[in-house]
């Protein structure tokens, strides 16, 4: 009986594209009906945070989107990149915010614009995630307060870019984390956020897998 033949290995090709040093984390949140999955990975170090993560929307206008997010050390939103897909079209969106100047976009254009100058987060409308840059950089996980502030909002899958008033109160902290009411495009919610401040729930609409 013939001996089975040996087959050579084929040296590995994957290469490591992040070496980000600090705790890394990767949350996934669902939307009620189960249509809609987000998955981010995020790392937090002293000099700030980079997240990148994925959208995936299924029924009558099913999309999907990646995404990646860099901020400061004072939770201010630098860099924004969004590559969006579906059966109608393929869209990109890079925005850069220069240190206490515009937006800018991939072709180092600032939108025409002048309210998105008041903006320091970004909120992607089908993220759960991004609902956490705002209340991290104010702190409302961790203390008892209210803020008015603009926002760099950002549809999906469209990509169209505006400037949206946001409102988040912290209605109570926990050792667990915080319970923040938020008023937005999408109504009014009651956030729920953990120690970090990353979102858990938001009700209707996502919530954390665990």
């Amino acid at each position: 009986m013939a001996l089975p033949r040996r087959i050579p290995r084929v040296p590995s090709t994957v290469r490591i594209v992040s070496a980000d040093h600090g705790s890394a984390r990767l949350l996934t949140w669902s939307s009620d009906d189960g249509r809609r999955l987000e998955t981010v990975r995020i790392v937090v170090t002293d000099r700030g945070l980079r997240a990148s993560g994925y959208l995936v929307v299924a029924g009558k206008r099913s999309y999907g989107a990646s995404y990646s997010v860099l901020c400061d050390g004072e939770g201010r939103t630098r860099r924004l990149t969004v590559q969006s897909d579906s059966a109608a079209t393929e869209r990109g969106l890079s925005l850069t915010r220069t240190p206490g100047g515009p937006w800018l976009d991939g072709a180092g254009k600032s939108p025409p614009m002048p309210e998105l100058d008041l903006a320091v987060d970004v909120d992607l409308t089908a993220s759960a995630f991004t609902n956490s840059l705002a209340i991290r950089r104010l702190g409302l996980h961790s203390r008892v307060g209210a803020e008015t502030l603009v926002v760099t909002e950002i549809g999906v899958p469209d990509l169209a870019v505006g400037p949206i008033e946001h409102h988040y109160r912290t209605v109570a902290v926990t050792e667990s984390g915080a319970r923040i009411h938020h008023r937005g495009p999408a109504g009014d919610h009651d956030i729920t956020v953990d120690r970090d401040g990353f979102v858990i729930d938001l009700p209707h609409l996502s919530y954390r897998l665990r």
